[in-house]
């Protein structure tokens, strides 16, 4: 199973060439929401929802449970990093990579941030 994050699942139902690997997909909590708020705020919701509801039912993917108090270690633990470093990333990045390192999960990205954290495995996407 692996990690997708929000830049991924959103060029997919742009009905961009985005070919996701065969592997089971699991949504983090922070893609859940971004992918949720974007489709609510975007310019075509009654389109979209749809589309978004039908992918996160696929028998592949899993969503995440929620933001539980077993991430804040890693989360803790990945934002010392980056400050120290002097790389700071998205809070909403942030939390998508604490979840990712609890469950010890590649993530799927096109997100350029995600190169500072060692703390993850990245599957990158053009």
């Amino acid at each position: 199973m692996i990690a997708v994050d929000t830049n991924i699942i959103s060029a997919m139902l742009r009905g961009e060439d985005c070919v996701l690997p065969n592997d089971e997909l699991y949504i983090p909590y922070v893609v859940l929401a971004e992918l949720m708020a974007g489709v609510s705020a975007g310019n075509n919701p009654r389109k979209n929802k749809p589309l978004l509801d039908s992918f996160l039912h696929d028998t592949n993917v899993t969503t995440s449970p929620g933001l539980t108090p077993e991430l804040l270690p890693f989360y803790t633990e990945i934002y010392g990093y980056l400050r120290a470093k002097g790389t700071p990333i998205s809070p909403n990045d942030l939390w998508i990579a604490a979840e990712c390192m609890y469950l010890s999960m590649s993530l799927l990205t096109r997100d350029n941030d995600f190169k500072s954290v060692p703390q993850i495995i990245l599957i990158e996407k053009d």
